[in-house]
């Protein structure tokens, strides 16, 4: 019974160093290139300073018809199963533009991050993708303009 144990306790210290080293290099400054933006007015700066960016609202056609990011184009994805058509989307995005994403605070955090990971694949990168972290409803509370 004390081998066993042993055992697992080694094993659970191998993946944690496999884990630890995977992290490590350029992985890790991949991850501090993606942009987290938590302010709202700091996220229309960028916009407004951006010669060549889009601005797209992950949120469902439902909640971006009731009121939007002006400019932005409505290309949902509200959970993974939407990546195929989310992916098609971006397809028709020209890639030499900076892609600056936002979704609810429901769907923000989790989803957001795995947008930005399905941009930075797509030909991106993380260095041209901002997130605002605080959402639609970041933006509204911090009284900016919308479009219906």
């Amino acid at each position: 019974m004390k081998s066993l144990k042993q055992f697992f306790v080694m094993a659970f210290v191998a993946v944690l160093s496999l884990g630890f080293s995977a992290c490590s290099g350029s992985d890790t400054e991949k991850l501090d290139s993606y942009k987290k933006v938590e302010d709202a007015k700091g996220f229309q700066e960028r916009i407004n300073t951006s010669t060549n960016c889009c601005v797209v609202d992950y949120r469902s056609a439902e909640e971006y018809a009731e009121g939007h990011i002006p400019g932005a184009i409505n290309i949902p994805a509200t959970d993974r199963t939407a990546e195929t058509s989310f992916k098609a989307a971006m397809k028709n995005i020209d890639q030499s533009k900076s892609i600056y994403l936002y979704g609810s605070k429901k769907t923000n955090g989790s989803m957001g991050f795995y947008l930005a990971g399905i941009v930075s694949s797509m030909g991106w990168g993380l260095a041209k993708t901002y997130h605002l972290m605080t959402g639609y409803e970041g933006w509204v509370e911090a009284g900016l303009p919308i479009e219906k």
